[in-house]
């Protein structure tokens, strides 16, 4: 199997999304663990890399929480940041238009542009009520739950539950519960 990567833009908007609390301290650590952003960000970053860097970054931004909550914090970011480029706030404007059911398929489809190694699986189970399968989660579930949160959140899910199952140190699945 090829070398497990993360692409450019994910690293790019990672860190886009954490805008002025990327501290030099917070900086330094990342390139210890061999991601130097004062660099230009290499095509590909390798998996382990990535996974160590977000680590990193929740523990950092997010001291005074569990690891868990720091990983679903630095995931809601993920959305918020995309908002801020004119694409992003373009498009997760259209969102509430899509609605939840629409959007829970794009976010699952749009983990696979992000590296090349992630594959999932939707399952719906009824209206308003999905499992996602998720073949890697770089260290721990909070991140991807965060990102699923926050983009159905601005899609209108009401009372929405997202709740990881099954992790395995690497795979997890996330049951996606929302009032219809």
């Amino acid at each position: 199997m090829a070398e497990q990567v993360v692409y450019r833009h994910t690293i790019e908007g990672l860190f886009r999304s954490i805008g002025r609390r990327l501290t030099p301290e917070l900086k330094d650590k990342l390139k210890q663990s061999g991601l130097d952003l004062d660099a230009p960000i290499p095509r590909n970053t390798p998996r382990v890399v990535f996974a160590e860097a977000l680590r990193i970054t929740a523990q950092h931004l997010y001291p005074d929480v569990g690891i868990d909550e720091g990983y679903r914090r630095l995931g809601v970011g993920i959305i918020q940041g995309v908002e801020q480029t004119l694409l992003g706030k373009a498009l997760v404007a259209m969102w509430p238009i899509f609605g939840p059911e629409r959007v829970v398929v794009r976010i699952q489809e749009s983990f696979a542009t992000v590296n090349n190694y992630i594959r999932t699986e939707l399952e719906t189970q009824g209206r308003a009520h999905h499992v996602l399968r998720v073949s890697e989660c770089n260290g721990n579930p909070g991140y991807l739950r965060g990102i699923i949160e926050a983009g159905l959140a601005k899609a209108g899910a009401r009372n929405l539950r997202v709740e990881p199952f099954d992790f395995d140190g690497h795979a997890c699945s996330y049951r996606i519960q929302w009032e219809p």
